[in-house]
């Protein structure tokens, strides 16, 4: 079976439809949610007053990544002002870009409209489409991502030596382009060397144009290579790994009402409707199956060979964000399991997938649009003791410093207590963001606490569960109210 190249107005009417659906949603998630810890990274960096400053909070680690997304980001804020949604666009776009992607690739390997609007509305319903309204460069990773993906097709299907070059160039800059934007794209394209070693291995001819186009990002890196060396300087965040968040990481993923919603429709069809017959050992099919087992690497052994090689490393660095490509994976998966239904199922199925996309949408936009409080507000508001300090960990610190300075102004964060893990440069980590005049400034713990003999604690029950709070317990300290996710103890030392 040959995917079909050739696209016309009716996909152009499925994108722009799309496009609505998606701009309404995204649009009140970007309005709606406040920034949390990770965005005031963005924040304070991109705020910084000069460029000149910006890059020496990024070498001193007050944010980590790449600074191609901050210039993104501060252009973005420069052109629409200081809003959640300014900080935010560039992940929006982003995104777009990759579910957009994901369509066109679903009908270059699959050539049914149901297997590109099967494969279209993957990203929208799995919990990576958080990360559509993050003011972090996980959205613009994955938009390069999706690009890159099509341009490895479209390699697949070059006619001449000149559109297989085109495809080639369009391959490495779209996956140079995302380690510009976040240093561990470097996973999902060693997923792409797996697919394209495999390849070659069954082949036994190479295709030295992919694998030049596969290794073009490392010349991102050697360029960054100064900085990342510098910022890789700050200990990472997370003191343990479990297997059991591999579990975990697949749950989040898959476990929204609409992709699993998704998943029961395309399953119904899959096994139930008719399907035309083709031969799958024929030699034209042979291809499509290197993009099926593609699919497999991103969607399965992506999140397992990551998880298995910070176990088999001693490392702790695995979080659902780096593992996001796996929605690309997902999405051929699911644009593969259908790509053979006959029509008018394939119809009803394109329609089915269109409904669940509508209906989430409608759902989301329909709730009030208006900013959601922060849960720590609950905790800290209307104390016994208004007057008292209040300590809180640096993730409530910096939310409520910025939404809540002038109701809140006895909220302070103890430098190195409850956070993570420190540089002992006072220069680097945490401490860079002070380089910004609007940062909020931290406070000594040892001078705090030799002024202040009574003061509340707020700590969250899972970030805190494991260390602080038995700590806290130990001294009896009298627990001044209790919520859904906090506890708040009143400090005593007479």
């Amino acid at each position: 079976m040959k995917a079909t190249s050739s696209f016309g107005r009716l996909d152009a009417a499925v994108l722009s439809a799309f496009t609505l659906l998606y701009v309404l949603r995204v649009a009140r998630e970007a309005v709606t949610r406040p920034f949390w810890l990770d965005e005031f990274f963005t924040y304070y960096t991109v705020t910084m007053p000069d460029w000149a400053g910006l890059m020496d909070v990024l070498r001193h680690g007050g944010d980590q990544n790449p600074p191609l997304f901050h210039a993104l980001t501060r252009l973005s804020v420069w052109a629409f002002g200081e809003s959640e949604w300014a900080f935010r666009l560039p992940a929006m776009v982003g995104y777009w870009a990759f579910c957009a992607s994901l369509y066109i690739l679903g009908r270059l390997i699959g050539g049914s409209l149901a297997a590109g609007v099967t494969a279209l509305a993957t990203p929208f319903v799995t919990g990576a489409f958080y990360y559509a309204t993050e003011a972090r460069p996980y959205g613009l990773m994955l938009g390069c991502f999706g690009v890159s993906l099509v341009c490895y097709r479209l390699y697949d299907l070059a006619a001449t030596p000149e559109q297989q070059r085109q495809a080639g160039l369009g391959l490495g800059g779209a996956l140079a382009l995302g380690v510009a934007l976040h240093y561990f794209a470097i996973i999902p394209i060693a997923c792409l060397w797996l697919a394209e070693l495999f390849r070659a291995w069954r082949t036994r001819q190479p295709r030295w144009g992919a694998g030049a186009a596969l290794a073009l990002p490392a010349g991102v890196l050697l360029y960054n290579w100064p900085l990342l060396r510098e910022q890789a300087q700050i200990p990472y965040w997370k003191q343990s790994l479990s297997w059991l968040e591999l579990p975990d990481f697949y749950r989040w993923m898959l476990g929204t009402p609409t992709c699993l919603a998704l998943l029961a429709w395309v399953t119904l069809f899959r096994f139930l409707a008719p399907r035309s017959k083709r031969d799958d050992a024929s030699p034209d099919e042979r291809p499509e199956r290197d993009w099926l087992l593609l699919g497999i690497i991103l969607a399965l052994m992506l999140p397992v060979g990551w998880m298995t090689l910070m176990k088999a490393s001693g490392k702790t660095m695995f979080t659902p964000r780096y593992l996001l490509p796996a929605a690309g994976g997902l999405a051929i998966l699911l644009a593969r399991a259908v790509q053979s239904v006959k029509m008018p199922a394939a119809r009803q199925l394109a329609l089915g997938v269109g409904a669940i996309l509508v209906a989430s949408t409608l759902w989301a936009v329909l709730q009030p649009w208006r900013m959601s409080p922060p849960s720590v507000l609950e905790a800290v508001a209307k104390l016994p003791n208004p007057e008292q300090k209040i300590v809180v960990n640096a993730l409530d610190y910096f939310v409520l410093k910025h939404y809540f300075a002038k109701e809140l102004p006895q909220v302070t964060y103890l430098y190195e207590f409850m956070t993570y893990r420190q540089p002992a440069d006072p220069k680097r980590g945490l401490r860079a963001l002070l380089q910004n005049p609007r940062t909020p400034p931290f406070e000594d713990k040892e001078a705090f606490v030799t002024r202040h003999n009574r003061f509340y604690i707020v700590c969250h029950k899972f970030h805190e569960g494991d260390y602080i709070i038995p700590r806290i317990k130990q001294y009896n300290f009298p627990l001044a109210r209790e919520t859904a996710e906090y506890l708040v103890y009143e400090y005593i030392d007479e």
